[in-house]
């Protein structure tokens, strides 16, 4: 059976806070930004290590921002592009104390698992150590919430991929 979300809790969860979305430039990051815009936040602090993906969707966000405005809808939810790699603790620690997080969707990873098959150090230090990098930066910042973006392929993982989602998500636990 589906799923039934109730929207208006996620509403409420969201509305006013700073919220971030590492990998906010990838292919669930950007989508999770489409949905955070529309309740409100205070801020949306989009994270990514790729300028492209991370200046496509903050374009996309501005442009939805100002036809809001125009159709008479309050838009005041401030987009904050930042370009960063979460392996890199100082960075992601500088980012934290600057942004101050309330809410955090870690969705940084890489998720390919022919590629990851190819180049395991990179599955292991993106997926593993940057998960690792986050979750320091929100005990840290005394972060309230955060939600981690994992896979199916962490279910009895096969993969180099699937190994690094799952230990993300021991670590998160």
């Amino acid at each position: 059976e589906p799923v039934k979300t109730d929207m208006a809790a996620v509403h409420d969860f969201l509305f006013g806070k700073r919220v971030m979305v590492t990998g906010g430039g990838g292919s669930i990051g950007s989508e999770l930004c489409r949905q955070i815009l529309q309740r409100d936040p205070s801020e949306l602090i989009v994270l990514g290590h790729g300028e492209n993906s991370v200046f496509e969707i903050v374009a996309e966000l501005g442009r939805h921002i100002k036809e809001s405005s125009r159709s008479g809808e309050v838009a005041s939810t401030q987009i904050i592009p930042v370009i960063a790699d979460t392996r890199f603790a100082q960075r992601v620690e500088s980012v934290f104390r600057r942004q101050r997080p309330e809410v955090v969707f870690h969705a940084a990873a890489h998720k390919h698992v022919p590629l990851m098959e190819q180049n395991p150090s990179e599955a292991v230090t993106n997926n593993v150590l940057g998960t690792r990098r986050v979750l320091e930066a929100c005990r840290a910042f005394d972060v309230p919430r955060l939600l981690m973006i994992s896979s199916d392929k962490a279910v009895n993982p096969t993969s180099i991929m699937g190994v690094t989602k799952r230990v993300a998500e021991l670590l998160v636990q």
